[in-house]
């Protein structure tokens, strides 16, 4: 049942649906757990600087000057890795193959929601972006990016009777990355795609080929659709993003006035009107658009500190598991390596993992990253 709920929650996050089946899986969880008189959590050797992390985080919270927003914003953060981290965790220990399974999952879903997403940009009129009725188009670009990181992986890892869907499954995927007009995610895809192709080693040959064979029918299409050349082009025009410099410059500020416990987890978007520059269009922006600069504003710098600390480790171990496994699972490991990396490029010019939704995501691949190689004959018959 726990591998199932964990699929489907896989399958039902790209299209902004994961409660759905994350809360029956965070309910499973914990009713096993209870049942047999443990704690609904599966030791990890990232789990000391997670905990720092949780712990600063929470005296942030406490002491922040809008605690009736931060302590339970503190309580989702905290809730996010027992809910998706923890049962991926110990799923995957006990089941090592169920990651092909779980990254088919999540490009399916992929499939469903490039398409749909694609359909929103196309009854826009060509005015607007593409997005979900529950995700923004910068979240949906961010969980299509994994989504084509896993399916890259898939086309490796499967045999040839699955590899030409496999492939096929990248075309409503991309499509509906290129229709959300976003440029953090596409960097992110880029950066990703990248990672997980030097990682595959001497077995990701085709990999690589295919690896570069999207980046090009990507740049083809960006230049065939004007609405995504123009947005692409003007990633060199200063003037289009003076918003972004002007709600940097007041991120800084509040890190000065707050460097060491923040305003508090999620409070950004409370103090922010407090900060805000002459001339700066954003109103009252949830965040920074900067992942690590909204953590220094929101915990401070002993928050961002302890979470870069704890993402170093993760991003150490993780790599070291892609690297020293069978030939079998590298290329999985090594995808959705890259469907972190491309994540967390795209945090750096936004910030979409900090909803409690997106950070499904964050948290699965976290768990697949760390999952122990179980016995080779094991990882086939999976």
């Amino acid at each position: 049942m726990r591998a199932f709920l964990l699929c489907a929650t896989a399958a039902l996050l790209p299209v902004g649906y994961v409660l759905a089946a994350g809360v029956p899986l965070l309910l499973a969880w914990v009713w096993e757990n209870a049942t047999r008189r443990r704690w609904p959590w599966e030791p990890s050797p990232v789990d000391r600087p997670l905990l720092v992390w949780v712990v600063v985080v929470a005296a942030s919270a406490a002491l922040s000057p809008h605690p009736d927003l931060a302590l339970p914003n503190g309580v989702l953060l905290a809730l996010g890795p027992v809910a998706a981290f923890a049962p991926a965790l110990r799923t995957l220990k006990e089941r090592p193959g169920l990651l092909r399974h779980l990254c088919a999952a999540w490009a399916a879903g992929g499939v469903v929601a490039g398409a749909w997403v694609v359909w929103r940009y196309a009854h826009a009129g060509g005015s607007g972006r593409g997005d979900l009725p529950e995700l923004g188009w910068n979240a949906a670009g961010t969980v299509l990016v994994a989504a084509s990181l896993l399916a890259l992986g898939l086309l490796l890892a499967a045999g040839p009777r699955w590899r030409a869907l496999v492939a096929a499954a990248q075309v409503p995927v991309l499509a509906g990355l290129l229709a959300t007009l976003s440029r953090g995610a596409w960097l992110g895809w880029v950066v990703g795609v990248v990672c997980a192709t030097l990682l595959t080693g001497p077995v990701g040959r085709r990999l690589r080929w295919a690896g570069l064979g999207l980046s090009l029918a990507a740049v083809l299409a960006v230049a065939a659709v004007p609405q995504a050349r123009a947005r692409a082009l003007s990633v060199v025009d200063l003037h289009a993003h003076q918003d972004r410099v002007l709600l940097w410059k007041a991120a800084l500020r509040m890190v000065a006035d707050h460097p060491w416990v923040g305003v508090g987890f999620g409070a950004f978007v409370r103090e922010y009107p407090n900060y805000r520059l002459p001339g700066d269009p954003n109103t009252t922006p949830p965040f920074a658009h900067n992942l690590p600069l909204s953590l220094a504003v929101e915990t401070g710098v002993p928050g961002l500190v302890a979470f870069l600390v704890f993402l170093v480790r993760l991003m150490q171990l993780g790599l070291k598991g892609v690297l020293r496994g069978p030939p079998e699972l590298r290329a999985l490991r090594a995808a959705a390596a890259g469907a972190m990396v491309g994540i967390l490029a795209h945090q750096l010019v936004d910030g979409t993992l900090q909803s409690f939704h997106l950070g499904f995501a964050f948290w699965l691949l976290a768990g697949g990253l760390l999952a122990p190689y179980g016995t080779r004959s094991s990882e086939v018959e999976g």
